[in-house]
């Protein structure tokens, strides 16, 4: 259904900046996030979010046009500081390499609501492994060759060290064609086909106490990326009970009970989110109604009857009181204050 796209998993959207610039040499960025449904405004903008399938979509094409079966590893190339929001700044403010790992497995739903990146001890290793969130859909292979070669390279440039400190790093992945890129990345046995995402670092190597550590700088980055989190998670569900609603309306009044179905959870559960959100249901569903009405209203050739009905009131009275309420004029009288 329409709604549950709302509150799908998505991915930050500066994550296209480098994707784009890997296919640079063979197709032009319009083009390619046109051709996936993604809208070119949203490039930069780490307030805007990606739905996981349009990724997916975008991930295809990529491999596609530059025929090559390794871009991820391709768009390591383009990371910058800003690709992921305030985790950069924080993982080089870290104190260590386990403190930031611990760090991205807190935040990691800023890059993608889709995986969680954890960390255990196994004897003289840590073994980081990079795991699906419950029910989520398979990553794109090349968004998890990057994001595993994205936590090598970042491991390796906080701590600074000549050594190799990677024991081995297995993927979900077939081997691709050539693993020339994904040898001089990990420098370490690699398996391909495996049941998991994993990369075994040395013990050593993840608790190296760093003297760049900044504790404030750990703060203010950790507390930015707090705020992020709450504001896009607002956003995710009160757009999916805005398409939830938009998509019941015309069938006759939209209950909480009918939305809450849609979305997959119930009702109380979808009370208390919103409760915490500092909203309701009642709150979004007179927002939608209203901003319908006022574009519906626009449409001329739309009889008040019709967009009554449409916006799931029982008959046109009932929406024409509404409809005064929010505009202070009849329906009628709205139209023609405005016709021309």
């Amino acid at each position: 259904m329409g709604a549950m796209s709302a509150l799908s998993h998505n991915t930050i959207a500066t994550w296209l900046i480098p994707i784009l610039k890997a296919i640079e040499p063979f197709c032009d960025a319009n083009t390619a996030l046109t051709a996936v449904g993604i809208d070119p405004k949203c490039i930069g903008d780490a307030d805007q979010r990606v739905p996981l399938a349009k990724m997916h979509e975008l991930w295809e094409l990529a491999e596609r046009v530059s025929e090559d079966d390794c871009i991820g590893l391709e768009t390591t190339k383009y990371i910058n500081p800003t690709s992921f929001h305030a985790i950069t700044y924080a993982h080089h403010a870290s104190s260590s390499l386990r403190e930031s790992l611990e760090r991205l497995n807190k935040f990691s739903s800023v890059i993608s609501t889709a995986a969680i990146i954890s960390a255990r001890d196994d004897n003289e290793d840590v073994v980081v492994t990079l795991n699906l969130v419950e029910g989520a859909e398979a990553l794109s292979v090349q968004a998890a060759d990057a994001f595993m070669a994205i936590i090598v390279l970042a491991a390796k440039n906080l701590v600074g060290s000549i050594e190799n400190p990677v024991r081995s790093a297995k993927f979900r992945r077939l081997s691709p064609r050539d693993t020339a890129r994904h040898k001089a990345i990990f420098k370490c046995p690699l398996s391909f086909a495996s049941d998991d995402y994993e990369i075994r670092i040395a013990k050593s190597f993840v608790d190296q106490r760093l003297a760049t550590g900044n504790a404030e700088l750990v703060r203010i980055n950790e507390q930015v990326l707090a705020e992020y989190i709450s504001r896009f998670s607002k956003s995710n569900l009160v757009a999916a009970v805005h398409s939830a609603l938009v998509e019941l309306m015309p069938e006759g009044e939209p209950t909480r009970e009918k939305v809450s179905q849609m979305l997959g959870i119930s009702s109380r559960n979808l009370h208390r989110k919103l409760a915490d959100l500092d909203t309701s249901y009642k709150s979004i569903l007179e927002d939608t109604r209203k901003r319908l009405a006022l574009q519906y209203i626009e449409q001329r050739s739309l009889a008040i009857t019709t967009i009554a009905y449409q916006l799931g009131f029982l008959d046109s009275s009932s929406f024409a009181r509404s409809f005064k309420r929010w505009t202070g004029l009849s329906p009628s009288d709205f139209r023609k204050r405005n016709s021309g």
